[in-house]
């Protein structure tokens, strides 16, 4: 049965599940930017994908600190599920050998698999579990006219990072294709996976130190030893020892390249070179309720910025506006909202978006009492403070001296906001 990208991109979403020191240790080709890590970046998200997907266990997150424990096995399967690429792992930063026939595959191997073993120009990772889709998507394009193949040896159901059940590069290999396939490729040039067994007593029990997986010249690896050197003597965490959490979150930047932007940017290309359209599931789709009071707490927490605030070119509105292609469907704004006036949907079923599009659109006036300006949406000269604060004096007022009443003794109701304004 074909499934198709949307389901399998929805299958393989994962639900989301003290940090002055960021304990990553440093004997590991795992490294972390804290100031991307939405666990780390909010104090509404409970994103947890990379110590879910960690096929040994050792990687643990909470609101306050990432904890890597003893027995990674660099297979980089944390970091293919980081939705922001905080977590990058050594050995899948590459690109395509120089161009070759068209009608030879450019095959990708595994770092357990000597390099002798490997065909001739392959790329070769630590695992092929850690791909991610847009690196397997950006593979796919810079090979060109080459048909990517990703090879299986055999081996992935007694390694400790692969799986019993499927290859682990599967689903995001039938991702991919999906992607694909709507984006215009045929169908002989998809990537596509190929067995090609070895025997199982030459599978190394470990994956091999990243010098030790490729075949180097002198210069290559005297490079290699310097840089592995200096690594392990630079501190991992990229968070000061005594700056907490909770102020490292009011000093966080904007987030500006994704997993999912440059998963966009590569289909967009894709999608041009074949003439098709971006497929709209590519795009969340946020839904705004009339309880909205325009807080502007989701603009504050969205990391990406995909959702926030505007004013308009005449300065007679404001409001919140949303950018699909920048929204990662984190969800931070749907908790955030006081008022849960926010509907997140990861992926979109109508059109595909042209750039932020408002939410709201908020009447901005000068308040009668403070003259302060403030966006409402018609119904009030008076700002929200001080609409509270007169209610507050009304309050006090009827506790004070009780309720007013008629000539006839019979109590007057007390007058609204709006009748005062």
């Amino acid at each position: 049965m074909t499934m198709s990208f949307a389901h399998l991109v929805a299958d393989m979403q994962l639900p989301p599940r003290s940090h002055p020191n960021q304990r990553v240790r440093n004997d590991v080709s795992l490294q972390i930017n804290a100031d991307r890590c939405l666990r780390l970046r909010s104090r509404y998200n409970d994103c947890d994908r990379c110590a879910q997907v960690c096929p040994a266990h050792v990687l643990h997150v909470s609101n306050e600190r990432i904890e890597l424990g003893e027995g990674c096995l660099r297979c980089g399967q944390c970091s293919a599920a980081c939705p922001t690429e905080a977590l990058q792992t050594e050995g899948f930063a590459v690109s395509p050998p120089p161009a070759a026939s068209s009608r030879t595959p450019l095959y990708v191997d595994c770092w357990k698999v000597p390099a002798s073993d490997s065909p001739h120009d392959a790329i070769r990772v630590p695992c092929l579990g850690g791909i991610a889709l847009h690196h397997l998507v950006q593979l796919h394009a810079a090979a060109e006219d080459r048909q990517l193949v990703l090879l299986d040896r055999g081996w992935c159901g007694q390694c400790s990072a692969g799986c019993v059940s499927h290859h682990p590069a599967q689903e995001t290999l039938d991702a991919a294709r999906a992607l694909l396939a709507e984006l215009g490729v045929a169908e002989q040039a998809l990537p596509r996976m190929e067995s090609l067994p070895l025997p199982r007593v030459q599978m190394p029990t470990e994956i091999p130190e990243p010098l030790a997986a490729q075949p180097l010249s002198r210069r290559e690896f005297f490079a290699g030893f310097t840089r592995n050197a200096a690594r392990a003597i630079a501190p991992m965490a990229t968070v000061k020892p005594n700056e907490d959490a909770q102020s490292r979150r009011a000093h966080v930047a904007k987030i500006e390249t994704t997993a999912r932007s440059q998963l966009v940017a590569q289909a967009a290309a894709l999608g041009a070179r074949h003439g098709r359209p971006l497929p709209a599931e590519l795009f969340p789709a946020l839904r705004i309720a009339d309880a909205c009071c325009n807080h502007q707490v989701c603009a504050a927490t969205c990391p990406t910025r995909a959702l926030h605030a505007y004013r308009s070119e005449d300065g007679a509105a404001a409001g919140i506006a949303f950018d699909a292609a920048a929204c990662i469907a984190c969800g931070d704004c749907t908790r955030a909202c006081p008022e849960r006036a926010l509907t997140l949907v990861p992926q979109g079923d109508g059109e595909v978006p042209r750039g932020a599009t408002a939410l709201t659109r908020w009447t901005l006036r000068e308040c009668h009492d403070c003259g302060h300006e403030f966006a409402d949406s018609g119904s009030s000269s008076v700002c929200p403070t001080c609409r509270k604060t007169r209610e507050l004096a009304r309050t006090s007022f009827s506790q004070l001296f009780g309720a007013a009443r008629n000539p006839h003794g019979e109590r007057m109701p007390m007058e609204t906001s709006a009748g005062t304004d």
